[in-house]
């Protein structure tokens, strides 16, 4: 072994060390300056562009467009958590009592006489030979639902100093990443060691990939939200709200979507004997809420990426198992990324 050989060897052995170090110093960051580093590249346009209209003054510029964010992102934030809240709540305390008093088990107990129980015990009489308690399941469903969101409650409260600092850091790391990002940028795309056209299609899908999925899911739950909500408002279900903005939430989701929220409430319109608002969300909610999905993500993400359909529900879904909530936008850039790789080496090494 040559004398550079060993240096070499001791200085890449040093310097991964060092990176395992650096790891183990920012691993209680990674989560907000991820959040950081995704806010920053979605919203780069407008950043450039206030630049431009502020003659390049990057300080201000950063200020200004952290401000902004926080605006857009904490105020609704705290807007809707508050009315969810207290719909969550009201939600609950309705269940407990009609628990309590009997009213619940009694319409629960009476499914059988409305036109869905006639149509079930019709077609379904292998489930009624195995004397399946629907009712008493429903109740302890309820009753178990209801448990849940009061222990949740505790663990909000435990969880609240963690929100807190890490909201803190992400704002922090927003106005330095605004500012001096393209530095950061500019010094980790010279680190590379491969030739500039292929770092520039790096970066150029990275950035695509982040902006595109955000811009989708964002919109996608944005409308679904909004549409089911409507369709709740409609049909007269109690705490549309609530359920709109769990409509919202499980539309980010890539299994069920808004479909989890406004079936059961098919199911519950139905069993009360309102068959006319029942076959209303029904179809609202199949064509035109569950609709808007198919329509807007393969076209912001799917457009933009350039993925399959196929391979961004799996980025998607395998995102959300590896890196939980935040895989939901780090999976399809972790595959766009490799496809970029992919289409590199067949440009270098393929046949």
């Amino acid at each position: 072994m040559t004398r550079q050989q060993l240096f070499a060897i001791f200085f890449f052995a040093v310097f991964l060390f060092l990176l395992a170090q650096l790891y183990a110093l920012l691993s209680l960051f990674l989560v907000p300056l991820i959040w950081a580093v995704i806010l920053v590249l979605t919203f780069y346009p407008l950043y450039t562009l206030l630049l431009h209209l502020l003659q390049h003054r990057a300080t201000l510029t950063s200020l200004l467009m952290t401000l902004l964010i926080l605006l857009l992102v904490a105020v609704p934030v705290f807007f809707f958590s508050s009315v969810l809240t207290n719909q969550a709540l009201d939600l609950y305390r309705q269940i407990r009592e009609a628990a309590q008093s009997g009213e619940l088990q009694r319409f629960l107990s009476g499914w059988r006489d409305t036109r869905l129980g006639h149509l079930w015990q019709q077609w379904g009489p292998q489930v009624t030979e195995t004397e399946l308690d629907l009712p008493g399941l429903a109740l302890r469903a309820a009753n178990a639902t209801s448990q849940f969101v009061v222990s949740q409650a505790s663990v909000v409260a435990r969880n609240l100093f963690v929100f807190l600092f890490d909201f803190l850091v992400m704002s922090f790391s927003l106005f330095f990443l605004f500012r001096d990002g393209e530095g950061f940028y500019r010094t980790l795309r010279d680190l590379i060691p491969m030739e500039p056209e292929h770092k520039d299609e790096i970066f150029r899908r990275f950035y695509e990939t982040v902006s595109a999925v955000v811009q989708g899911m964002v919109a996608t739950a944005v409308a679904q939200g909004v549409l089911a909500g409507i369709g709740f408002w409609a049909v007269g279900m109690p705490f549309s709200f609530f359920l709109a903005c769990a409509s919202a939430f499980f539309s980010l989701l890539p299994l069920g979507g808004a479909a989890v929220v406004w079936g059961p409430c098919v199911i519950y319109l139905a069993a009360s004997g309102l068959w006319g608002r029942a076959v209303i969300l029904l179809a609202y909610g199949a064509v035109i809420v569950s609709g808007i999905d198919n329509i807007l993500k393969p076209l912001i993400i799917g457009g933009r990426t350039k993925l399959p359909t196929l391979f961004l529900f799996f980025g998607i879904l395998g995102g959300l198992k590896a890196y939980g909530f935040l895989g939901i936008f780090l999976g399809p850039v972790v595959l766009a990324t490799i496809l970029v790789f992919v289409n590199i080496y067949k440009e270098e090494y393929g046949s």
